[in-house]
């Protein structure tokens, strides 16, 4: 019973897998939450398409309809949150997020993403969600760079780096959220495609998110965050 990932094939290694992946994007969800309408859009798209993937296999199993049902429901409230998160009249807080990320995670590994002769459920989710996974890989690797704790907030994240990069706060949410649409329908292709082709576009996924992290870390945050000390302190 319960939620896990089985692909394995050991309890050994797929409960501890489990964890990992459950605390890795319930967290990553949090950590996207840093402007009005960025966490909630992306998990509105995450939902959408789990909802979509389900119900194209209902066949699979029992578990695609109450698991299209909660995407759908899930992708539904993110969507009919998102003009007031926009107006910065309400917000999604640490709470939010939490369970937005928790969720999505859990309908992660609960459904089958594919036809039962292309074996590609391992990829679909890591598509479905991966900006999340890009956003906390990419503050991660580049805090430890500069030998800082990757455990603390801070205003380095990709969103803030387009900010300082020269596009508005809306104009990065959105484009942010064009990138996790162009995700979710390569996502819906790999659904149908063989193995191999299923590989490619992961390979071509991580390549564009390579050459977007390799523009993003050029951005002064650091800069940036040295001069909000200095007139805090001043």
């Amino acid at each position: 019973g319960g939620v896990r990932t089985s692909f394995l094939g050991s309890p050994w290694l797929d409960i501890p897998l489990t964890l990992l992946w459950i605390v890795g994007i319930t967290n990553a969800f949090n950590l996207l939450d840093n402007m009005n309408g960025l966490s909630a859009g992306v998990a509105a798209i995450g939902g959408a398409t789990f909802g979509l993937l389900a119900a194209r296999y209902v066949q699979v199993g029992p578990e695609q309809v109450p698991t299209a049902v909660a995407a759908a429901a899930l992708s539904g409230a993110c969507l009919g949150f998102l003009p007031s998160n926009f107006r910065s009249r309400i917000f999604m807080g640490d709470a939010g997020s939490l369970f937005v990320g928790f969720t999505l995670a859990c309908l992660a590994i609960q459904g089958s993403w594919r036809s039962p002769t292309v074996p590609t459920s391992v990829i679909i989710p890591l598509l479905v969600l991966a900006y999340p996974l890009f956003d906390t890989t990419l503050v991660v690797i580049l805090r430890l760079r500069r030998g800082q704790s990757p455990f603390v907030g801070g205003r380095d994240h990709s969103s803030h780096r387009l900010v300082r990069l020269g596009l508005g706060r809306v104009e990065s949410v959105l484009l942010i959220h064009l990138f996790a649409v162009s995700q979710a329908l390569t996502a819906l292709l790999v659904s149908s495609v063989t193995f191999r082709l299923s590989l490619l576009a992961l390979a071509g996924s991580v390549s564009v998110f390579f050459i977007f992290g390799m523009v993003l870390r050029k951005a002064p945050v650091w800069e940036a965050a040295a001069s909000d000390e200095e007139s805090s302190s001043g």
